[in-house]
Order: structure tokens, then C-alpha cells, then sequence
């Protein structure tokens, strides 16, 4: 069986979604921290900033995080390094040093 036919076999074998996801993510280069922010979200952050604020990516170590609402900015520029402990505590593998914050529709 030559290398084709091994790695065409490999991508055919059942394979849960999440290991789908997770090899798909590691393409991205960044080492899937979108992936695991997105995965730990509402934990870190609780239901209530969660329903309001959503992470859209990492710029040179900083989270962006778009919010429905002014009021949400100002929750989570005040919240920030909570959140990013709380993220860090939950993805060790993390490099987070703040956050950035864009109010939706701005």
C-alpha cells in the first residue's frame, strides 16, 4: 500500500467531529487559541457577557471582542484581566496579554 493509499484511507476512517474540528483548526496557525477561546467562551466569561460580547480574533496578543452595545465595552474593559486569566486558566497554552474592544456596527 503506497503513502496515497494509507493517507486517502486515513481520511476515510469514522472520526468524530470534534477531532474533525480540532485538526481543521491546527491549519489555521494559531495553534487553535481561536478554536479554544470559541470552545471556553461562556465559561470564561459567564451567560450574561457571553449573550452580549463575541471573541472575532487575536491581533498580536490581544483578544478582539465585538459587543451588541456601549454599555458591553465598558463591562468588559473593566472586567479585562479577569477575563483573560479566566481564558488563560482554561487554555494554558494561551498567549493572551489583553483585550480589545469594538462596539458592533462601528
Amino acid at each position: 500500500m503506497g503513502f496515497e493509499d494509507h493517507s486517502r484511507r486515513r481520511w476515510l476512517e469514522p472520526r468524530s467531529l470534534s477531532d474533525v474540528l480540532k485538526r481543521m483548526i491546527g491549519d489555521f496557525g494559531d495553534n487553535g487559541a481561536m478554536y479554544a477561546i470559541h470552545e471556553h467562551w461562556g465559561e470564561a466569561v459567564g451567560s450574561t457577557v457571553a449573550q452580549h460580547c463575541k471573541p472575532l480574533r487575536l491581533l498580536e496578543g490581544e483578544l478582539l471582542i465585538e459587543v451588541d452595545h456601549p454599555g458591553w465595552a465598558t463591562e468588559v474593559r473593566y472586567l479585562e484581566q479577569v477575563l483573560v486569566t479566566n481564558l488563560i486558566q482554561l487554555h494554558p497554552k494561551l498567549d493572551l496579554t489583553g483585550i480589545r474592544v469594538q462596539v458592533k456596527g462601528s
